[in-house]
């Protein structure tokens, strides 16, 4: 019993220790900015979210910044942004990430209930963003147009990007359900 008590007291002395500034000079490193991974197009200008109510983009101790969704046909390349607490950073270097994958997928909530066609498959994860494949993300017509469901969030999303192709870019700010759909052309 004792061994636990030192363990977890040098354990919060560390927490706490840990400078604030430590991330300003190292950034973690990312796939190459125009990557096929987001579909090239990760120079998508940021939009001024309306006020929004403190810990409303929270799930758990992710705080969402953006979702992106490059739709390609049937399936969809998701780039999830965040920010974690410092503290909370050095416990997923420590433990591993597979509590931050489950936080990801809260926040967008997939698979899709009822849909177990669909694949699951995280291309990059790190402590600032999420990079996931979902095959079958969208109902295909049949007619070369596809129809991406309706869709509930597991918190608010500041601002949802939808990448249909380089001049199709729709954007929404605070979303937390989509009661509509979103229609699309094959690409």
């Amino acid at each position: 019993m004792k061994g636990k008590v030192v363990i977890c007291i040098l354990l919060v002395l560390v927490l706490f220790s840990i400078p604030a500034a430590a991330d300003a000079g190292s950034s973690p490193s990312f796939p190459e900015e125009n990557s096929a991974a987001d579909g090239g197009n990760s120079d998508i200008p940021l939009i001024e979210s309306p006020v929004m109510l403190n810990g409303e983009n929270n799930y758990g101790y992710l705080h969402v910044n953006s979702v992106q969704i490059n739709l390609k046909n049937t399936d969809a390349d998701i780039i999830v942004s965040y920010d974690i607490d410092q503290w909370m950073a050095f416990l997923v270097s420590i433990f591993g990430t597979e509590d931050l994958k489950k936080r990801v997928l809260g926040v967008l909530q997939y698979p899709d209930v009822g849909y177990t066609n669909q694949v699951i498959t995280f291309q990059y994860l790190d402590v600032k963003r999420a990079v996931l494949h979902i095959t079958n993300a969208a109902l295909d017509n049949q007619d070369n147009s596809y129809w991406y469901r309706a869709h509930t969030f597991g918190c608010t999303i500041p601002n949802l990007y939808f990448l249909i192709s380089d001049s199709d870019v729709r954007s929404f700010t605070n979303v937390k359900e989509m009661s509509r759909g979103i229609g699309y052309f094959k690409s």
